[in-house]
This record gives C-alpha cells, structure tokens and sequence, in this order.
C-alpha cells in the first residue's frame, strides 16, 4: 500500500517494532549484513494491518462476554427463549441485557414490545438493543425502576413509541434511550477491561491491528486510558469522547487530549441523526410505506454548533454520525464555521449514506474524510429495500463517488450493529455491492479490490491522523502487518480470505491454529 514501493519481498525491523527498510532481500542483506532474527513466510502474502474506523469495540467486547447476542435470530418465540435461557443462566445479574434484533428478519416483521419481554421476565429489568443501537425495548419493570410513564417528555431527538391508547409500547428511539439505559448500572473497570480485551483477540485473529472506538462516555475513557498505561491493549485504538449523551441534555465534559503508541484520543462524536435500516436517518424525502415520515434530526444547529466550538478551540477535531441528506447538511454547516476557526483540524463524517454536490464541495474544501460501511449493504439490504425507494437505493454509501472526487475513503463495519466484521467479507461488498441473497444495491458504486484494500489501510490511517506512523509499509512506520492464505488479487471473491498471522510493532500477537 506504499504507492513509492507498491511490492516487495523484504522487509527489516527494528528494536522499537518499526520498519527500518523495506525491498528486495539481496538489496537488504547487503545494507544490514546480519539480523537478530530472520523469519521467512515463503511467498505468503503480506499487506499492512487492517484498520476499521469506526467499530464499537468494547461493545463486540460486552456481547463476547456479559450480553445476549441475539443478532440474526428469526422469530420473536425463538428471541424470547433464547431470552428466557440467558436469564435462567445468569441468576445473578441485575439486568438481562440483549442486542441484535432486527424486525425485518424476524417471522413477525415488527420489533419486539414490552408485552413479549414480560411474558418471558417479569422479575427483573429488560432491555433489548436493535441490532443498529438506534431503538431499545424495555420491559415494565425496567420501564418502572426508570420512572418513565405515558406522561413522560420525550427528549429532542427522540422517540417513545406509544400505541393507539396512549399506553407505552415499551419501544424507545434515539435519544430517548437514555431514558432506560441511564438506568442500567455502570460497568465496572474490570468488565470493561474484560469486554475491551476479549474483542482485541478477536479482532487480531481478523488481521484489524488498529481500530477507532466511536462513542465513549467518560468510564469508558478512563477505562482505556488505564488499560493503555498498563501496557494491556493489543490493537491501535483511536477513541472519541461523546459529547452529549442520549437522554440527557447535559454536555459530556470534554477530556485533556491523549496520545500514546497504542491510544488517541483527540476527536469527538456527535450523533446528528438515527440509523438507515430502523429507518429514524434524517431523509430529505419520506420513507416508503409511511405516511410522509422522514426520520429524526437528533441536533439543532445553535446546540450542535457551540459544542463542537468547545472542542475544536481545545484542539480536538470532530466526527459526527450523518447518515440522512438532513443530518449531513446540518454537519456541513457546522463544520463550514468550525473550518473558518481552525482549518488545520481535519473532521469526518460517519456513515454518509448520501451526497449531493454541494456535500463534496464541502469534503474536498475541508479536506475531510468519509468513513463508510458497506456491509450494510450485506447485512441490511432488506431493510434497504423496504423502506428506501429505488432512486436511492442506487446511491445509498457512494463509495464510488466519495473516490471519484478525491475524497478520502475509510472502510469499517460499525460492529456490532452487523454481525459480519470480518474486513475481507466487507471489502468483497465494497467490490460487489451484493447483499447477502445476491441482490446488488447502487451497481455504479462499486470500487476495485486494491481500493477497498488502500481504504482500510492508508485512507483509515489518514482518517485517524496517523498517516506518517501506519497505514503502508513504508520505512519508519509501525511493522504493523498480516500473513494471508491466499492472495486476494489472485481471487475473483475474497471474502474467503483468512489470516494466518497478525504481527503488531514488530511481534507476532495472533497466528492462528491449523
């Protein structure tokens, strides 16, 4: 991925875990003479190790340890036994907590209520998370312990969905998650150290060596920041401090700026609208099979506009998630006057399901960075198809265009939301743009393989600010690198791809069992 030196058979690395040259074996035997260590992969492919820009990791962490995954599953009557048997086997716990569930696969075709989860559990709270994060249900008894009603004022960027009566659905949007999730009780520094580290593993075993977490309150900072100063995190993690909460209209403090081999965190999040496939993104058109709905705003300019202030005058930069045409043109103008204030910080915008022409001005002009997910496109296209009509379902994540403009791309999957974080799974989608059945969504968007691959390296690294430290395997960058079983570009589908090993600052943290 290094454009100066495209291929090579060789490289050296130093005592610090960088890369101290780089070429041909007969070339670097006679510069260096002999070698502590020599390794040899015989001809196995070598490429940068990947980074995704924009992944829960402690989330993926929580599901691989404390959480109910219940992602993919068909029906409400098997939710609600795999529900009953997580509590059955988790007697202790305060809350039964749960993530994935997604309406659009389910036998029934609508989310869960507060009804299904009392039928099941009673006793003690519930609370279920859409697989996109965007929508959450309550059962009655976390419902009560949170002290929300018919009555209760539903936050600015929110949603508490009621049936025809007036009665409570137990089904909350947006910012109105806080409501139920401000309940939940605090994590303690151990199982976030647990949740952190087991998704580290899993990641190195996918070749990800570094990753950006986006959406961290202040435990969770302060979690990873001791985790780095124990010398215990294993992947490259560039983390954002969120701004303000769901639920609560009280600004999140802003952190001292942090850098380290292994940790960043110098960028902030902001939430300006929902989710594509709950269908709450801010749309400039209504979303089909509604009555003129057109999703949620989650910020007004004036809020949004003095926050990022705050931050930008404190040196940090800003990432918001915009998915909608609504939401992105809201950032842009935010981010128009943050430019005239600081026009050294670099932003980014999550997602950006759409674009128009006066957005890639904005992103050219600001030299900004687009970090996109097409496994969506994989995972989610149901939901796509049922509620996008067809003239934006063919530019729905222009991956194409954001490239085609010279924009910078970088990939990720925004696990857990999908299942499917593996990178090569999503840059075959980059290539294909074909959904789990087959179905191709936005044919003029595809991108190449060596695009797909440069935007989970080089574009990811540039979108962390990092560009001159990873990224490539060039000289004096970190010997951050995995072996593949096969070549990728000897390949007409590489979602077969696997690691073999993954190699961080010079040292082999993953090889995988044969």
């Amino acid at each position: 991925m290094d454009e100066a030196i495209p291929k090579a058979d060789s490289m050296v690395i130093n005592q610090f875990g960088k890369i101290e040259a780089i070429g041909t074996e007969i070339t670097l035997r006679n510069q260096f003479g002999s070698f502590s260590e020599e390794v040899n992969f015989k001809g196995k492919t070598i490429v940068p190790g990947l980074n995704d820009s924009h992944m829960h990791v402690w989330k993926i962490g929580h599901l691989r340890t404390y959480m109910l995954d219940v992602r993919g599953v068909k029906s409400i009557a098997e939710f609600q036994q795999m529900l009953f048997d997580f509590a059955e086997k988790n007697p202790t716990s305060k809350w039964i907590l749960a993530r994935g569930v997604n309406e659009m696969v389910l036998k029934e075709k609508r989310l869960p209520t507060k009804e299904d989860l009392d039928a099941i559990i009673a006793d003690r709270p519930v609370f279920v998370i859409r697989t996109c994060a965007h929508i959450g249900i309550a059962n009655s008894k976390a419902i009560e312990i949170s002290n929300v009603n018919e009555a209760t004022e539903v936050p600015f960027g929110g949603e508490i969905r009621k049936n025809q009566d007036g009665s409570l659905q137990g089904i909350f949007t947006e910012r109105a998650l806080g409501l139920i999730m401000n309940n939940i009780p605090q994590f303690t520094f151990e199982e976030y150290k647990n949740m952190i580290l087991e998704a580290h593993n899993y990641l190195l075993s996918l070749g990800i060596t570094s990753a950006t977490d986006p959406a961290a309150n202040e435990e969770l900072l302060a979690a990873y920041i001791k985790l780095d100063e124990e010398g215990l995190l294993k992947v490259r993690m560039n983390v954002f401090p969120l701004r303000i909460p769901d639920g609560s209209d009280e600004i999140q403090v802003l952190p001292e700026k942090y850098e380290s081999d292994f940790l960043q965190i110098k960028t902030v999040k902001f939430f300006s609208d929902g989710g594509l496939s709950s269908a709450t993104a801010a749309l400039n058109v209504p979303y089909k099979n509604t009555d003129g709905y057109k999703g949620v705003l989650r910020l007004d300019y004036d809020k949004f506009f003095q926050t990022a202030k705050e931050a930008v005058d404190s040196g940090f930069s800003v990432a918001t998630h915009a998915i909608g045409h609504k939401a992105i043109d809201l950032t842009l103008k935010v981010y128009r006057e943050l430019f005239k204030i600081n026009n050294t910080l670099k932003h980014r915008i999550e997602h950006v399901g759409f674009l128009s022409d006066e957005n890639i001005k904005d992103f050219k002009q600001m030299n900004m960075t687009a970090a996109m997910q097409p496994i969506f496109i994989y995972e989610l296209a149901n939901n796509f198809k049922n509620t996008l009509n067809d003239d934006l379902l063919e530019v729905v994540y222009p991956c194409k265009t954001v490239l085609d403009n010279g924009i910078n791309l970088a990939l990720s999957t925004d696990g857990p939301v999908v299942k499917e974080i593996n990178p090569w799974v999503n840059m075959e989608t980059a290539v294909t743009r074909k959904a789990m059945d087959g179905f191709v969504i936005g044919e003029n968007q595809k991108i190449t393989l060596r695009q797909a691959l440069k935007a989970y390296t080089v574009g990811s690294a540039i979108a962390d600010n990092l560009e001159n430290i990873k990224g490539s395997l060039s000289k004096g960058k970190y010997a951050d690198f995995i072996i593949l079983d096969k070549n990728p570009f000897d390949l007409k589908d590489v979602s077969s791809v696997q690691t073999t090993e993954t190699w961080v600052n010079g040292k082999l943290s993953y090889k995988r069992r044969e």
